[in-house]
């Protein structure tokens, strides 16, 4: 993957004076009776938000809330409007930023030409959901594009800032910048990119990547990515109980991958079959791989105390929830060597409070090693570095979770492939 170099044209090479700005963000927070539970991606923003207007342009932002359109209840039911409306989100931000600038929000689609026209330098309006409209992820591009006019109409230049939707082909991502012809690189989207294009061209050494979560299938082109870039490669979660059933080992009731459909042919892959081809890519390019040694247990997938802790082989009747404290201390001795990480899926269940100690365990040595590179992924291993208390000490969360993930696996997001060559440094992504 090359990086994209934003020095030549980002937020700090354009004139913003008197201009309306449309900027995607991503603003698809957590909420909880219609209330922003989790600020951290609003937060991101800020600064881009803040860039255009101390520069004397106003903002029109746009933004997705969940999956409105696949929903089964009532559109436009007070359930669907907590659910999926940014307006909370709206406010949230007026409080962020400390009433100083004017907020509004945009509910009604027929006036937002109207409310945009009438924003006077310094102000900021929010638009509802732009998945309110099935055209913003429909699977033809003429819908996208007939979307992405409107939207286009409504300022005089285009700055994408929502890493954690690059890599949708959906009209407010890639749709705007090519009706308009062009687009710019908002700060956070330089921030994820400069983290993420430096640990993948050119990391400094040893450099140890560490993968978890359920499945072998959701991860293996991340795998092989990384193994060709990394010395060691740390594996947890659920699909580190594919690596041991590879080795002989008995797993009892634990979620262990085995077989899959393929999504391009239907077909049925054999996910073991997989795992022990990654094994001897790891011994050929002479990369350390590391499983775990212990298991914390439990009889049912529930949150439940007292729990076993076992060693490799799991006894019939007993699930894997989480790595074990031999395992802790066998991962934390590995990445303290480590001059740089990238760290993508929690090694246990996360969520349950009792088997969250190897989650915490991986946050705490990543934040704990002097002089470390420490990327982590986002989605529910963000989440999961948020909930140890630690992120602070972490080089970089990302906001993206998908993006992050297809970014690491060498894909081309088309969210960052749609900007102007000027604005990504003539770089290909």
């Amino acid at each position: 993957m090359a990086a994209a170099n934003f020095g030549k044209i980002g937020l700090d090479g354009i004139d913003v004076q008197g201009k309306r700005v449309i900027m995607r963000v991503d603003f698809n927070v957590p909420m909880k009776k219609g209330k922003v539970t989790n600020d951290i991606r609003i937060r991101g923003a800020l600064p881009s938000i803040k860039k255009v207007l101390s520069g004397g342009g106003s903002l029109v932002l746009l933004s997705h809330m969940g999956r409105p359109q696949a929903a089964k209840m009532e559109k436009g039911s007070k359930e669907f409007l907590e659910k999926f409306s940014l307006r909370p989100v709206a406010d949230r931000l007026s409080s962020l930023l400390e009433d100083k600038v004017f907020v509004q929000f945009g509910e009604d689609s027929t006036k937002a030409l109207q409310q945009c026209q009438s924003l006077k330098p310094g102000q900021v309006i929010l638009l509802e959901n732009v998945r309110f409209s099935k055209d913003e992820d429909s699977k033809k591009q003429e819908n996208r594009l007939r979307l992405a006019k409107i939207f286009a109409s409504y300022g005089d230049m285009f700055v994408s800032d929502a890493f954690g939707t690059a890599h949708r082909d959906s009209a407010s991502m890639t749709g705007i910048a090519q009706v308009m012809g062009r687009g710019y690189a908002g700060y956070l989207m330089k921030k994820e990119i400069d983290y993420f294009g430096g640990a993948m061209r050119n990391p400094a050494k040893p450099f140890v990547a560490i993968v978890g979560g359920a499945k072998v299938s959701d991860k293996i082109l991340l795998l092989g990515s990384l193994l060709r870039l990394c010395d060691k490669m740390i594996i947890g979660g659920a699909m580190a109980y594919t690596f041991l059933k590879c080795l002989g080992h008995t797993l009892g009731k634990s979620k262990v991958e085995t077989r899959t459909k393929s999504k391009a042919t239907g077909e049925e892959v054999d996910i073991v079959a997989m795992a022990n081809d990654i094994m001897r890519a790891a011994k050929v390019l002479h990369v350390k791989l590391i499983l775990p040694v212990d298991h914390r247990c439990a009889r049912e997938f529930k949150d439940v105390e007292p729990h076993v802790t076992v060693g490799r082989d799991v006894p019939d009747g007993m699930m894997a929830l989480d790595i074990g404290p031999k395992t802790e201390k066998l991962f934390k001795e590995e990445i303290q060597t480590c001059r740089t990480a990238l760290w993508n899926g929690p090694p246990g269940v996360f969520e349950f409070d009792n088997f969250r100690s190897g989650t915490k365990a991986v946050a705490t040595a990543l934040a704990a090693t002097p002089g470390m590179l420490s990327i982590v992924g986002g989605g529910d291993t963000g989440a999961a570095a948020e909930k140890t208390g630690v992120a602070s000490k972490i080089s970089h969360i990302s906001t993206g979770g998908g993006a992050s993930l297809e970014l690491c696996e060498g894909r081309v997001l088309p969210g960052l492939a749609v900007l102007s060559s000027e604005a990504v440094g003539g770089a290909k992504l």
